[in-house]
């Protein structure tokens, strides 16, 4: 008798410990961990109907003059990257904006002369090489903006781009008769991740630095080579990487549109 009455009271106070551990969330759930990150308390670096206009540029530039790396020897390279990208934004809420942009690339890279030694007995050459491609995109971006602290002078934003791109290509190889050429059409297909930081000089004029970090991309290339042969190829790549070395510098226009209360409240920044 003495046995069954202990299991009862075992078991009424393990069911009563794993009532109370059960109710405790519920009653700690009444008050809310707050980050403070809510979008409503963020203090105000664009307000809503601000019309944004201006771009960005960005140029990478190579040299190589009998440069010797690992398995190449006497490298004689010229090459350069430009990209120029006009855009406009509009604010349709506070520290969001929406946009287009309108991009144009171009590289270029010239190879005099490059050996690739692969044994002593085994080497090849490269000289008279020429290539051209330019291509012309356009983007629709969503754009978010954060201020640092409760600045209204610096701040920092991520944009979001889904771009499209079309263009063309060509490649010289060899020289006199020996010559060689392939002419391309390209198409261009991403989405861009591009985070940065805006510092507003005057009321009306913001200087840009940005960087890409994520990318996703889907390209086609079809070509012909010698007006004869014919071919294409498709490559999609994703990358999340950090290139310091490829910074976009731009400057944004602000022309209010709307006179909304946050921009009205403080007449300078």
């Amino acid at each position: 008798m003495i046995k069954k009455v202990t299991i009862r009271h075992l078991a009424g106070f393990f069911l009563l410990t794993a009532f109370l551990a059960a109710s405790a969330p519920v009653a700690g759930a009444v008050e809310k961990f707050d980050r403070g990150m809510s979008h409503r308390e963020t203090p105000v670096f664009m307000p809503r109907g601000q019309l944004m206009f201006g771009g960005t540029v960005s140029y990478r530039d190579f040299n190589f003059y009998d440069y010797t790396f690992l398995i190449l020897n006497d490298i004689n390279i010229d090459a350069y990257t430009l990209s120029v990208a006009p855009n406009v934004y509009y604010s349709f809420a506070k520290n969001m904006a929406v946009g287009v942009k309108f991009s144009y690339k171009r590289t270029l890279a010239r190879v005099d002369e490059t050996n690739l030694s692969l044994s002593d007995d085994l080497s090849f050459g490269i000289s008279d090489f020429y290539a051209l491609q330019h291509t012309y995109y356009g983007s629709l971006s969503y754009r978010y903006y954060i201020p640092i602290g409760k600045s209204k002078i610096f701040g920092i934003f991520s944009d979001i781009s889904l771009n499209f791109g079309a263009g063309q290509g060509k490649s010289l190889n060899g020289a006199g008769p020996d010559m060689s050429g392939t002419y391309q059409r390209i198409l261009d297909v991403g989405i861009d991740v591009i985070p940065g930081i805006a510092v507003f000089v005057t009321n009306e004029m913001c200087v840009e630095a940005s960087v890409g970090i994520l990318g996703l991309e889907w390209k086609r290339i079809s070509q012909t080579t010698n007006q004869v042969y014919e071919g294409n190829y498709e490559t999609s790549k994703a990358n999340f990487k950090l290139n310091l070395l490829s910074i976009n510098i731009g400057v944004n226009f602000v022309l209010p549109i709307l006179n909304d209360k946050p921009a009205a409240s403080s007449k300078t920044r």
